[in-house]
């Protein structure tokens, strides 16, 4: 068969586009140490690097969600422990305060610190993040949960929970509310209670003991209200623990799957660079030897 001088150079043209196309290819993986550097190196390999792209980001979102979680819920058990430790005072205050040989006056010091834990448990519940949101105000965020309007005390927000992803297709509380832990029945709270025990303090009518009683079981009820939220943020801590370690050995996992598809087998990168370098300096010698020939030569 014989070939025109035309067709041999288009064979000679293609054959050094192909291998210097191929040579181009494997010095870019080798620089970049990636086996698959567009999706045509190999379709499905690629789609499957894609799933655990995915797979990853979700799995680190899952994190950062447990991690803001864990730090909202640590910020308010830290406000319910000090309401704790107010509410275990105040009872004793109003113990100490009931004994019936202390005078109106020798009460005057009692009254005072009641109202400074009161105070002080009033601007727990209204307590605020960085941000400027309510903690317990549900989600209501931007309304304070809990308003002294002088004649009584309001309990604002609502009881719904910020519900977060931790998880794919789970999800986790990320507050208490004031409603749930200070409504004591038709939106009475502890707070009315001592207002009315320290009125009787100041002047005591017949009415003392019953208000006496009255404040008790409305610390107590405040107090275990407030304690049960303490020990649910505790195991919501724990299983947000055990989440955080099993999406931190999937990302390994996937990590590794990752790596082991897209990393490049460096010794087999070098035996193509080696052949498409082997076939360039071939075809490149061919057509330089074949292209000098002459029949003038040959005469």
């Amino acid at each position: 068969m014989r070939i025109s001088d035309t067709q041999f150079s288009q064979m000679m043209l293609a054959s050094l586009n192909k291998n210097n196309v191929g040579l181009g290819e494997v010095m870019q993986q080798m620089s970049t140490g990636d086996r698959l550097t567009k999706l045509s190196d190999d379709p499905i390999d690629s789609i499957k690097m894609l799933n655990l792209n995915r797979e990853g980001s979700a799995l680190i979102q899952y994190q950062d969600n447990i991690a803001n979680v864990k730090t909202t819920l640590s910020s308010q058990e830290a406000y319910l422990s000090t309401s704790s430790e107010s509410l275990r005072s105040l009872r004793d205050l109003v113990l100490w305060g009931a004994n019936g040989t202390m005078t109106t006056a020798d009460r005057q010091g009692i009254i005072s610190e009641m109202e400074s834990l009161k105070d002080g448990m009033i601007a727990t519940f209204n307590a605020q993040d960085e941000e400027g949101i309510y903690l317990f105000s549900g989600t209501l965020t931007s309304t304070q949960a809990l308003t002294d309007t002088g004649a009584g005390y309001t309990l604002n927000g609502n009881t719904d929970k910020r519900l977060v992803t931790v998880a794919k297709g789970v999800t986790m509380e990320s507050n208490v509310t004031a409603q749930e832990l200070l409504n004591l029945g038709g939106g009475a709270t502890v707070f009315q209670k001592i207002d009315d025990l320290i009125a009787e303090f100041q002047a005591p009518t017949a009415n003392f003991r019953t208000e006496v009683d009255a404040t008790l079981a409305a610390i107590d009820d405040t107090y275990g209200n407030v304690l049960g939220a303490m020990t649910d943020m505790g195991g919501r801590h724990n299983n947000l623990d055990l989440m955080s370690d099993g999406h931190a050995d999937n990302k390994l996992f996937v990590d590794k799957v990752e790596g082991d598809l897209k990393n490049l087998d460096y010794a087999e990168a070098s035996v193509r660079l080696s052949n498409y370098l082997s076939a360039l300096q071939a075809t490149q010698a061919s057509f330089t030897k074949i292209n000098d020939l002459s029949l003038f030569d040959r005469l």
